[in-house]
């Protein structure tokens, strides 16, 4: 066991029946586990009929555990088996047409690795990991038909981080409050999370990697804020590093506290429009003069009737954006709205748009005749990026707004955390309470403004990444065992 920090070695040395595990992001459990899984299959006797089930949560993963985690302890073992190269695939439902990276040893003991559905474990047996379950879509079905597996004696283990689009009615967050509590299911429960694994000595273990390559070691302390600085919000901390899942039941996406904070006297040019008569005046020319050579950086959320469209416009200075101007609009014509836009963009800013819908033909336009400075966004795709990006500017302090323009704070204060019945987090637009025409149509032009920042112009919301960590952490792991230098999670 010297090869693993002591958390690690608790998981692999418990053999009870079923097991939990509620962990940080990237502390080397599935390494863990992936050990723990061949060591079994090479511990039966000859002519075994043994299965161990692994269940990820799409299929490269599922090939990933096979060629970069079990081919590599069944090499250090000097077992023989085939299938370690992942070119092993078998058909283990004819009827769904469900297949399975398979390696099998001579003893006669597999390991199938599949991807995450359900209907796979029908009329099977064995022992079962379950992992990533957090991110597994349809948590309820699958545990209810990977269960009954063991039944004749086997093992069931689940493991995970949240994720970041859950919430703390997730059934795997629910499992674990109840292993925290009388744990009715009877399980072994465990949890790592990155405070702990540090405790465990993880960052002397990449500082030793750090040292072999000459690079610059850390501090405990240091290693823990540089993986926080690189999280995109609080939440993000919070769900992928210290186990604990989103809280949507209805709170503020923006905390009241950093709403306050980021309100300041800001001088805006504040117009709204419900004729189109005055909007031309808004020309190329009016915006130069406007912008007066400073960088600005907009967003724009699209309507034609009912909702509000809302050009939000941040000066950039710096590593923080103020909003300049603020636009509304309403049952103003699609081709009126996108000469507006034109003339902002033509003056030097760029900006993001609403591609959703009916802001397709608008935005596909835009892109085509602004390329590189007009980027249009599907908010179908990309309403949780959005979300969660707004979040990270008011919690990091990078986004101010106007105290004297009091519907802007409270249309951002509008923007709720939900969770689907499946427990996924969901971002909903509640009452503005003092402009009842908006449905946060303001904070999701905000929103966009602070996404085209990161995407076409480097703007004040690029946060810190926690690369150079990651790859500590896969040095450390390849320095031990050379021929293993993927993700190690």
């Amino acid at each position: 066991m010297g090869y693993f920090l002591p958390y690690q070695s608790k998981w692999i040395q418990d053999d009870s029946p079923i097991k939990l595990y509620e962990k940080s992001r990237r502390i080397g459990i599935t390494y863990a586990t992936s050990f723990r899984a061949v060591t079994k299959c090479l511990r039966e006797k000859g002519g075994s009929n043994f299965v161990q089930w692994v269940s990820s949560r799409d299929e490269l993963t599922a090939k990933e555990f096979v060629t970069d985690y079990v081919a590599k302890w069944a090499r250090e073992a000097n077992a023989v088996a085939r299938g370690l190269d992942g070119n092993n695939v078998e058909v283990i439902d004819e009827k769904h047409g469900i297949t399975a990276f398979v390696v099998k040893f001579n003893n006669g003991a597999r390991i199938c690795s599949l991807s995450s559905n359900p209907l796979a474990f029908a009329g099977k047996g064995g022992d079962v990991l379950v992992d990533e379950m957090d991110l597994h879509q349809d948590q309820e079905t699958l545990y209810a038909m990977a269960y009954p597996c063991i039944t004749w004696g086997g093992q069931f283990e689940m493991v995970s981080a949240y994720a970041a689009n859950g919430s703390e009615n997730t059934l795997f967050a629910r499992i674990c409050r109840e292993a925290k509590e009388d744990n009715p299911r009877g399980m072994s429960f465990h949890r790592t999370t990155l405070d702990d694994a540090i405790a465990d000595g993880f960052v002397e273990k990449i500082n030793e990697i750090k040292k072999a390559k000459k690079r610059t070691t850390q501090t405990r302390d240091e290693f823990r804020e540089q993986i926080r600085r690189g999280c995109a919000s609080r939440s993000a901390f919070e769900t992928q590093y210290l186990c604990t899942p989103n809280n949507a039941g209805g709170q503020q996406l923006i905390e009241p506290a950093d709403l306050v904070k980021a309100n300041i006297k800001l001088d805006i040019m504040r117009k709204h429009y419900d004729d189109e008569s005055n909007i031309a005046d808004l020309s190329e020319a009016w915006w130069i003069f406007f912008f007066a050579g400073k960088k600005h950086v907009f967003g724009f959320d699209i309507a034609r009737t009912g909702d509000l469209s809302s050009v939000w416009i941040n000066c950039v200075s710096g590593d923080s954006a103020q909003l300049a101007a603020l636009i509304t609009m309403r049952n103003i014509r699609f081709e009126v709205q996108k000469r507006l836009v034109a003339a902002i963009l033509a003056a030097g800013a760029v900006g993001c748009g609403d591609k959703t819908g009916l802001g397709m033909a608008i935005c596909e336009e835009l892109e085509e005749k602004f390329y590189g400075n007009f980027l249009g966004v599907n908010f179908a795709a990309s309403k949780m990026i959005l979300g969660t990006t707004l979040q990270g500017a008011f919690e990091a302090g990078k986004q101010m707004i106007p105290i004297e323009n009091p519907e802007v704070k409270a249309d951002l204060a509008a923007l709720k955390k939900e969770t689907t019945m499946g427990g996924r987090l969901i971002f909903a637009e509640s009452r503005n309470e003092i402009l009842p025409e908006s449905h946060c149509d303001i904070a999701w032009s905000c929103a966009l403004a602070l996404y085209a920042a990161t995407q076409l112009d480097g703007g004040p919301c690029r946060f810190e990444s926690a690369a150079n960590d990651s790859q500590d952490v896969s040095d450390w792991q390849s320095s031990r065992y050379p021929d293993h230098s993927d993700d190690y999670r």
